[in-house]
């Protein structure tokens, strides 16, 4: 409130993000080859006949080489050539990026969507599968649409991604007119989505300045392991959520008492109940208002794991299933979310603890499709380091020949990077909710009627082949 300004007045502010051209230092192959071959005669049909401004006419009257950059493979201009002289095909370069997740076409999408902030649009249409695994394996349904959200992205409508992070108690206790139970321990932030903890490279300090500054800008935040916290993160500390191995909290204090959200990484291990609540204890006593988030990595023990940190006590979940096995088994992430979710749901716990999942979230789609799973915000991690140059690394660090480098001038400038894919991303959600007539991004969560499964679907028309 501004001085001066009555309690009536106040304005209500709606959240914006500062984007910006941003192109990196690194480019990515031209994704089409373009040639005109020695039969043309100069009559400049294709010039009419592309929207793209690929071909373009020199100060001479004569063709220029096209610019191939701006193709996007309509092939208006092979079909206009009345001599046949333009042949429009696939880099085999490009072809080569990434890998069978991570494909070319989504590499590209972050690139444009981190460079510029937009959501990128296909002039030649979808060339894709009909239907695959994993996120690929449903659509969304908006055929309940009773009265459609209008525009939320140009912000004729305003359409809430606010998500809040913590317990929700079933009921509050009141005594005389006084609350005699425990307030609930809620965290807002303004989008669905944190940043995961990058994989370990030589950047390592400048990728975790730069992600600070991109989630303090967001309003989000970024998970950083707590052995890499330096001095220069602390002005950023208020968007920090530390990742610590259980059996270090006590190494950590400082850290700990300044952080709103303590994450406890408890890897591969299945740990019992009474572990989880000694943790708890550390951490509570070092911060009484701290968050406790339990990161679970075993897939077997997913549903198990998930019961009992609810029953020890803990606030936020983690589910993360690592790339490399969602690249082998798309339907890992999907199946692990929905059934974590049904489970809780089942047993009357699904409000007492929030659900973050991570782990092949490739592009803007999947984080609507995550939250429709069951979770509540998504950790984005393997995607804005493609965005700042990873050639698709697994494993705990980058490799060797990996050329994401990030030099103390690039900071800003990854920063705004990150700013961008994740404002495109929300602007992509926006779109999403709008279609389903939904005014905030927390009446999606767990809404599976809003998906439409194709194996479902299939089995539905067909009858199960098996």
């Amino acid at each position: 409130m501004k001085a001066g300004d009555t309690e009536s007045s106040v304005a209500f502010e709606r959240y914006h993000v500062n984007v910006g051209e941003a192109p990196w230092k690194t480019r990515l192959p031209k994704k089409f080859r373009v040639r005109i071959y020695n039969n043309c005669v100069n009559i400049q049909e294709c010039v009419q006949a592309c929207v793209y401004n690929v071909h373009r006419v020199s100060e001479e009257g004569k063709l220029s080489e096209p610019v191939e950059e701006l193709c996007r493979g309509c092939h208006r201009c092979t079909l206009s050539c009345p001599k046949g002289a333009i042949c429009v095909e696939l880099n085999p370069e490009f072809q080569r990026l990434g890998d069978s997740y991570f494909t070319p076409e989504r590499i590209e999408n972050i690139f444009f969507e981190a460079e510029t902030g937009r959501i990128p649009v296909s002039g030649a249409g979808y060339g894709g599968v009909f239907a695959g695994r994993g996120f690929d394996g449903f659509w969304f349904d908006f055929s309940e649409i009773v009265r459609p959200t209008r525009d939320g992205i140009h912000g004729r409508e305003h359409i809430s991604t606010m998500v809040d992070l913590g317990s929700k108690p079933c009921m509050l206790v009141f005594r005389d007119s006084r609350l005699v139970s425990e307030p609930p321990r809620l965290v807002e932030i303004p989008v669905p989505m944190v940043l995961d903890a990058p994989l370990s490279s030589s950047s390592d300090r400048n990728l975790s300045l730069a992600l600070a500054k991109a989630v303090s800008m967001l309003g989000t935040f970024s998970i950083i392991k707590a052995e890499d916290y330096f001095d220069d993160l602390s002005p950023y500390g208020f968007n920090l959520m530390p990742r610590v191995n259980p059996d270090r909290v006590i190494e950590f204090p400082w850290l700990i008492e300044s952080s709103r959200i303590v994450e406890l990484d408890y890897k591969e291990e299945m740990p019992a109940e009474e572990e989880i609540k000694a943790n708890l204890r550390h951490v509570r006593k070092l911060n009484p208002s701290a968050i406790v988030c339990a990161r679970f990595s075993n897939l077997n023990g997913a549903v198990e794991n998930a019961e009992i940190a609810v029953k020890a006590g803990v606030e936020v979940i983690h589910i993360h299933v690592d790339d490399s096995i969602v690249k082998h088994n798309p339907d890992a992430i999907v199946s692990t979310i929905r059934k974590v979710h049904s489970h809780l749901v089942e047993k009357h716990m699904r409000n007492e603890v929030s659900i973050i999942s991570s782990g092949g979230v490739a592009e803007a789609a999947h984080v609507p499709k995550s939250i429709i799973l069951g979770a509540d915000a998504v950790a984005v991690g393997l995607a804005y380091q493609i965005a700042l140059g990873c050639k698709v690394c697994y494993s705990d660090k980058h490799q060797e020949d990996c050329p994401m480098r990030i030099e103390d001038t690039d900071v800003s400038l990854a920063s705004q990077r990150i700013v961008n894919l994740i404002s495109s991303w929300r602007d992509q959600l926006l779109e999403v909710l709008g279609g389903m007539g939904l005014r905030e991004v927390r009446r999606l969560r767990g809404e599976l009627g809003r998906a439409i499964f194709y194996r479902e679907l299939e089995e539905k028309v067909f009858g199960d082949s098996e």
